[in-house]
């Protein structure tokens, strides 16, 4: 029994990757918080925030790059009913969104980590009013890229929740090993049903020959008997028109 699921492909990732940047980005600022309540640690907690800060900016990176991909995989898909123009609509937001958090927090962590870094290799201390202030202004900033980062989530989560836009893994036989590949929507399995059972109806039926009833003679062809042979005209009867 293989205990360590095979990794799926990078469309089918999207699913894993997505919720990393989301939980990182949203605690980091509850460590720059910290850091301006307990002064005696402020270093510690910046420098947490910081790390914080660059691996969720990482995982939005790959999760925009995962989503592009599952994006080409749900545009092929079919959404039922008269829904197709409003799924349309909402991956269009939903990918604009991501690109914009992508890039809002790539830069708000180059910001911070400057505000970290630069009064080390100064050799100053970043505290005070001064340090305070631009903590705060720092924090302001980080709540509007918080604003679009939920956004961004809000409108993935219709996807899933309101449209059924999915990116469901299936285990495909491939050169000797399994290979996860993305579908867009749950109800292509439900196609291939349907195209089966179509196949399935196209099938000639089989017709069934009733059984003789016991001790009946068995037909032969024009209504003779199967024993005797075909009936011959005229047999039985003297050329003269007597009989035997």
């Amino acid at each position: 029994m293989n205990l360590i699921p095979p990794l799926p492909g990078w469309d089918g990732l999207h699913p894993l990757i997505v919720h990393f940047p989301i939980a990182l980005l949203l605690v980091a600022p509850m460590f720059v918080i910290a850091a301006l309540v307990f002064r005696s640690m402020a270093r510690a907690f910046l420098i947490a925030a910081f790390s914080l800060m660059v691996f969720g900016s990482i995982a939005t990176w790959i999760a925009v790059g995962t989503g592009d991909s599952a994006s080409d995989v749900a545009e092929h898909a079919r959404v039922s009913g008269g829904q197709a123009a409003g799924a349309q609509a909402v991956i269009d937001q939903h990918e604009d969104l991501a690109q914009t958090t992508r890039t809002i927090f790539s830069v708000l962590t180059v910001l911070f980590g400057l505000v970290v870094f630069v009064p080390l290799a100064a050799r100053r201390r970043f505290e005070g009013v001064a340090g305070a202030t631009v903590t705060l202004a720092f924090l302001s900033l980080y709540t509007g890229g918080l604003v679009f980062l939920v956004n961004t989530a809000h409108q993935g989560g219709r996807l899933v929740h309101e449209f059924g836009v999915r990116a469901t893994m299936t285990p495909v036989q491939k050169s000797g090993g399994i290979q996860l590949q993305a579908q867009g929507l749950e109800d292509e399995r439900e196609e291939a049903a349907r195209e089966q059972a179509a196949m399935v109806g196209h099938v000639a039926p089989v017709v069934r020959v009733p059984a003789a009833p016991a001790g009946a003679e068995p037909a032969g062809p024009a209504g003779g008997s199967a024993r005797g042979g075909t009936p011959v005209a005229g047999a039985g009867v003297k050329s003269g028109g007597g009989a035997y």
